[in-house]
């Protein structure tokens, strides 16, 4: 799961894996296995290495304020733009998860691919992230080129899903 956070100007973007009560997020190119556990509602007591926090999180509006170690911290959910928003979420979403430069295109319009075909690679930070076939279809049209640069939330390739699935 991919989230973006604004904190005083400053988009954040983090990738998240959840394992039970563990996270490992990744961000800057780091990954911190974290173990977080609600204490109470909006009380969270969390685990990175040997740190322990404490943090207490609030609602507002649009954001969030996050209090930890006396500090407070605001923070607003960033919505991916240019996404179709669809009721079909689990046939996969082939907007850009980031902001960043295409390094290669692996299809063409007309190519027939397959579900888990690589289809684009776009690089952030020194990071490549793999844009994925979510069904078996055809490229109907691949919106960027090697070396362009793409935002958050763009499409990158149409894909029309074959009748086979």
């Amino acid at each position: 799961m991919f989230i973006n956070y604004e904190h005083e100007n400053h988009v954040y973007n983090v990738s998240i894996e959840r394992s039970e009560n563990q996270f490992f997020i990744t961000y800057n190119n780091t990954e911190y296995k974290v173990e977080a556990e609600e204490i109470k509602l909006g009380q969270l007591k969390i685990k990175i290495g040997d740190r322990l926090i404490k943090s207490v999180i609030t609602e507002g509006g649009k954001e969030k304020f996050v209090f930890v170690d006396g500090e407070v911290f605001k923070v607003r959910p960033i919505e991916l733009t240019g996404m179709k928003k669809t009721k079909k979420k689990e046939e996969g979403d082939l907007c850009s998860p980031i902001s960043g430069k295409v390094v290669n295109v692996k299809v063409e319009n007309g190519d027939s691919v397959k579900k888990g075909d690589i289809l684009m690679i776009i690089e952030a930070m020194k990071m490549e992230y793999l844009i994925r076939a979510p069904f078996n279809g055809k490229v109907e049209k691949v919106n960027f080129k090697e070396k362009d640069q793409i935002e958050i939330g763009q499409k990158t390739v149409e894909l029309a899903k074959s009748k086979e699935g």
